[in-house]
């Protein structure tokens, strides 16, 4: 690898090591391959959420870059490179050629490694990695080729924010919102770094297509005539793993003349991916640069748009997108199995320490709080309340717990059978709120004041502010009848009558940002709402007043706006 001398490559390892504390990364690199799967489960959260990393589908990584590779492609960049997903659809194209110069950047110096262990045995004779910085990388070079999934790292957590949209508006000539994030920053960065003719492929989250810090991008994008192309993901497909936005890519390509056709297309599915000549006509609808205004919303130009967010008309809500992130429970694949009774696990002979307490059913949390009495009375009807988790030594109890569930055929079930080590558990961090993903009646916010882990049944809810009362007010208004009246219009109903909450549902939903109501507006609703916590078990016309008082308070504020 060309810019990598044995010096260099020292020095990387030691710059990793002042962040690796836990030591994680070194397992990683003791496998053949490290798929992003095996990263996630390995990288700590934090990590991977201070660098922005989310990971590209295969099927989709693969459209993108047969997008991006032409015959006379000589050149490419992937300026976020990751852990190679990009890099390698490229490499597995019938038009790669040896003689193309590959350059990899990415500022994370252990995804690094990574990405090096990953292609080592397959690097082309061309490849250049770097760490590096894209959006302060003094190079300027022009590619025939970028490819890209940029960080998703929301505009309030942007390092150096003012700094680099000051530098992009004076090298570009344009006035950014301070609302942008880091890839829109990223798609013009990429915009100025085409060659003659270069092409890119950039998938991001799709709010700049219609949000109004996306206007100055729109514009930048038309004046310059490079948008190509639009594919935008079905609202109900979580693209990104443990994101909870809708996913776009964008395809620029420089040298379009004026009346060239900018496609916009609606994708159902990525494994309906396909050039874009040979798409359904229905999936497709086709505009000329003089169409299109910027300062309109993109997302109805789609065909069969996909459901957009339900947005409160109210300028004191946001999106919980941008309060918290919100993830599907733990999925085991076998529940049966992965999760046990105290009877199952003390007759298997399994320690407590190779286990994990969770939730497995919404029946088990029907209240508004779910408490260490909660949990004791679970135990003591011998529910379901342990989840198989054998991070440590194997010991001769697991084992042969184990070996009875591969007679079952546990590992050939398709979750256990697509792991790296089929009986692993997933990794996620205990969330302080939990929302049924199902229901028959009504869907219900549960403070999970017993820091428990929770599977499918929950979808759960990890706030960025991590203080007590800002999430008390955020389930308060959450379990609202003004919440409620928003979550009737966005989820979905199947035919038996059940009614499916999905985490980008979840996440669109908008609520008042707890750092912006008054604090004696806060404390009283807080105090009201632990109150109604408290009493719903005994007393259920109390409960429903208390509700109704918290509602007229927040519609006293919401008045106010």
């Amino acid at each position: 690898m060309e810019d990598l001398d044995d010096e260099e490559r020292i020095d990387m390892v030691r710059s990793f090591d002042a962040l690796d504390k836990s030591g994680w990364l070194a397992p990683l690199l003791r496998e053949s391959h490290v798929t992003p799967q095996a990263y996630v489960t390995h990288a700590p959260p934090e990590h991977r959420r201070h660098f922005g990393q989310y990971f590209t589908p295969q099927r989709i990584a693969e459209w993108m870059a047969a997008y991006v590779l032409q015959p006379d492609t000589r050149t490419v960049l992937d300026p976020a490179a990751g852990t190679g997903v990009l890099l390698e659809a490229l490499l597995q194209q019938p038009g790669w050629k040896p003689e193309i110069a590959l350059t990899a950047l990415d500022i994370d110096p252990a995804i690094l490694q990574v990405l090096a262990h990953n292609l080592d045995s397959a690097a082309p004779s061309k490849l250049m990695l770097r760490q590096g910085d894209f959006l302060l990388d003094p190079d300027a070079s022009l590619y025939d080729a970028i490819i890209c999934n940029p960080p998703y790292i929301r505009h309030r957590h942007l390092r150096n924010r003012q700094a680099l949209l000051g530098m992009f508006e004076r090298r570009l000539d344009l006035k950014l919102s301070a609302f942008s994030n880091s890839y829109v920053l990223f798609i013009l960065g990429i915009a100025t770094r085409l060659a003659a003719h270069g092409r890119a492929a950039i998938i991001t989250p799709f709010e700049y297509l219609n949000a109004n810090f996306g206007v100055p991008i729109r514009s930048f994008l038309l004046r310059q005539n490079l948008v190509d192309g639009l594919a935008l993901f079905e609202h109900t497909r979580l693209v990104f793993d443990d994101a909870n936005t809708t996913a776009c890519v964008l395809l620029l390509r420089a040298g379009r003349a004026a009346d060239d056709p900018i496609a916009f297309v609606h994708v159902a599915d990525e494994t309906e991916l396909a050039p874009i000549d040979d798409l359904p006509e229905q999936t497709i609808t086709c505009y000329r640069v003089a169409e299109l205004d910027a300062e309109a919303k993109w997302l109805p130009l789609f065909p069969s748009t996909p459901t957009a967010p339900v947005w409160l008309p109210d300028r004191r809500m946001v999106a919980l997108g941008e309060l918290a992130d919100v993830r599907r429970g733990i999925a085991t694949g076998a529940n049966d199995f992965f999760t046990l009774t105290e009877t199952e696990r003390t007759s298997y002979g399994i320690a407590l320490t190779q286990t994990r307490l969770c939730v497995t059913k919404a029946a088990h949390a029907p209240d508004l709080r779910f408490t260490d009495a909660d949990l004791e009375r679970l135990r003591a009807a011998d529910k379901k309340i342990y989840l198989l988790d054998t991070r440590d030594e194997l010991t001769s109890a697991i084992r042969a717990y184990l070996d009875r569930g591969e007679q079952l055929g546990i590992h050939r079930r398709f979750l256990p059978a697509h792991r790296s080590v089929w009986f692993a558990p997933e990794s996620r961090p205990v969330a302080p709120l939990w929302v049924n993903a199902f229901s028959r009646r009504s869907f219900r916010f549960v403070l999970n004041d017993a820091g428990i882990a929770n599977l499918t049944t929950f979808h759960g809810i990890y706030p960025f502010v991590t203080e007590r009362d800002p999430l008390l007010l955020l389930a308060a208004f959450l379990n609202s009848g003004i919440a409620a009246t928003v979550i009737a219009r966005q989820h979905r109903i199947y035919g038996s009558g059940l009614h499916k909450f999905e985490p980008l549902d979840v996440a669109a939903l908008h609520a008042p940002d707890p750092a912006s109501v008054p604090d004696s507006l806060s404390a009283a609703i807080v105090q009201a709402y632990l109150r109604r916590c408290e009493i719903e078990r005994t007393d259920r016309d109390e409960a429903a007043r208390l509700k109704d008082e918290i509602d007229q308070l927040w519609r006293e504020y919401l008045r106010g706006a």
